[in-house]
Protein backbone atom coordinates (compact mmCIF):
# COMPACT_ATOMS: atom_id res chain seq x y z
CA UNK A 1 0.00 0.00 0.00
CA UNK A 2 1.56 3.55 -1.01
CA UNK A 3 1.85 5.77 1.47
CA UNK A 4 -0.83 8.45 0.14
CA UNK A 5 -3.43 5.44 0.65
CA UNK A 6 -1.71 5.02 4.26
CA UNK A 7 -2.17 8.75 4.71
CA UNK A 8 -5.30 8.79 3.43
CA UNK A 9 -7.16 6.25 5.69
CA UNK A 10 -4.98 7.95 8.46
CA UNK A 11 -6.66 11.54 7.88
CA UNK A 12 -10.42 9.62 7.54
CA UNK A 13 -10.44 7.99 10.90
CA UNK A 14 -8.73 10.49 13.09
CA UNK A 15 -10.61 13.19 11.88
CA UNK A 16 -13.79 10.92 12.62
CA UNK A 17 -12.62 10.17 16.01
CA UNK A 18 -12.41 14.05 16.39
CA UNK A 19 -16.01 14.67 14.66
CA UNK A 20 -17.05 11.93 17.42
CA UNK A 21 -15.30 13.32 20.06
CA UNK A 22 -16.36 16.59 19.41
CA UNK A 23 -20.56 15.58 19.52
CA UNK A 24 -19.30 13.45 22.77
CA UNK A 25 -18.24 16.06 24.58
CA UNK A 26 -20.13 19.01 23.18
CA UNK A 27 -21.66 21.37 26.49
CA UNK A 28 -20.46 18.95 28.71
CA UNK A 29 -17.54 21.08 31.36
CA UNK A 30 -14.95 18.74 31.28
CA UNK A 31 -11.54 19.56 32.50
CA UNK A 32 -8.28 18.24 33.68
CA UNK A 33 -6.63 19.46 36.54
CA UNK A 34 -2.71 18.34 36.20
CA UNK A 35 -1.04 20.10 38.41
CA UNK A 36 -1.23 20.17 42.11
CA UNK A 37 -2.49 23.91 42.30
CA UNK A 38 -6.26 23.18 40.45
CA UNK A 39 -6.55 20.02 41.97
CA UNK A 40 -6.68 21.48 45.55
CA UNK A 41 -8.57 24.70 43.98
CA UNK A 42 -10.91 22.04 42.13
CA UNK A 43 -11.61 20.18 45.35
CA UNK A 44 -11.90 23.18 47.63
CA UNK A 45 -14.47 24.52 45.18
CA UNK A 46 -17.11 21.35 45.32
CA UNK A 47 -17.45 21.57 49.21
CA UNK A 48 -19.33 23.28 51.89
CA UNK A 49 -17.93 26.75 53.12
CA UNK A 50 -18.14 27.95 57.10
CA UNK A 51 -16.16 30.14 59.25
CA UNK A 52 -15.00 29.19 62.36
CA UNK A 53 -13.73 32.52 63.49
CA UNK A 54 -14.65 35.70 63.48
CA UNK A 55 -13.94 37.45 60.03
CA UNK A 56 -13.62 41.36 58.63
CA UNK A 57 -16.74 43.76 59.54
CA UNK A 58 -16.20 44.64 56.02
CA UNK A 59 -16.48 41.61 54.53
CA UNK A 60 -19.55 39.68 53.46
CA UNK A 61 -18.34 36.18 52.14
CA UNK A 62 -21.32 33.80 50.72
CA UNK A 63 -21.35 31.07 48.24
CA UNK A 64 -20.95 33.56 45.06
CA UNK A 65 -17.89 35.61 46.32
CA UNK A 66 -16.06 32.34 47.93
CA UNK A 67 -16.16 30.96 44.41
CA UNK A 68 -15.07 34.34 42.75
CA UNK A 69 -12.56 34.39 45.13
CA UNK A 70 -11.36 30.42 44.55
CA UNK A 71 -11.12 30.98 40.41
CA UNK A 72 -8.88 33.74 40.73
CA UNK A 73 -6.88 32.36 44.11
CA UNK A 74 -3.45 30.78 44.08
CA UNK A 75 -1.97 28.25 46.11
CA UNK A 76 0.92 29.06 48.25
CA UNK A 77 2.48 25.26 49.52
CA UNK A 78 5.20 26.66 51.30
CA UNK A 79 2.84 28.41 53.94
CA UNK A 80 0.41 25.46 53.37
CA UNK A 81 0.00 22.30 55.90
CA UNK A 82 -0.63 19.53 54.15
CA UNK A 83 1.17 16.44 56.19
CA UNK A 84 -1.52 16.80 58.60
CA UNK A 85 -4.04 13.37 59.30
CA UNK A 86 -7.38 15.17 59.54
CA UNK A 87 -8.12 18.24 57.90
CA UNK A 88 -4.97 19.96 56.02
CA UNK A 89 -4.78 24.02 55.80
CA UNK A 90 -4.02 25.80 53.14
CA UNK A 91 -2.38 29.34 52.48
CA UNK A 92 -4.68 31.13 49.75
CA UNK A 93 -3.71 34.01 47.83
CA UNK A 94 -6.27 36.44 45.36
CA UNK A 95 -7.66 39.39 44.76
CA UNK A 96 -11.00 40.50 46.28
CA UNK A 97 -12.42 43.90 45.27
CA UNK A 98 -9.00 44.75 43.51
CA UNK A 99 -7.25 44.85 46.80
CA UNK A 100 -4.48 41.90 47.90
CA UNK A 101 -6.12 39.43 49.92
CA UNK A 102 -4.67 36.06 51.23
CA UNK A 103 -6.25 33.69 53.61
CA UNK A 104 -6.18 30.47 55.06
CA UNK A 105 -8.51 27.24 54.89
CA UNK A 106 -9.22 23.82 56.77
CA UNK A 107 -10.00 21.08 54.20
CA UNK A 108 -11.65 18.92 55.77
CA UNK A 109 -13.95 15.50 53.91
CA UNK A 110 -17.48 17.11 53.78
CA UNK A 111 -16.54 21.08 55.04
CA UNK A 112 -14.11 23.74 54.19
CA UNK A 113 -13.69 26.57 57.07
CA UNK A 114 -12.12 29.54 56.84
CA UNK A 115 -10.21 30.36 59.26
CA UNK A 116 -8.01 33.61 58.80
CA UNK A 117 -8.48 36.21 56.11
CA UNK A 118 -5.83 39.31 55.64
CA UNK A 119 -6.72 42.18 53.72
CA UNK A 120 -3.28 43.87 52.53
CA UNK A 121 -2.82 47.42 51.60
Amino acid sequence: MSFLYRLSYFLGGFSAGLFILFFLFNGKRTQCNYGPEARVINNLSEKNWETKTALLSGMSLDSTSVQLLLKHASVNFSESDTKRDSCKRYSLAGYYREKEISWEVENCKKTVYIIDIVLKP
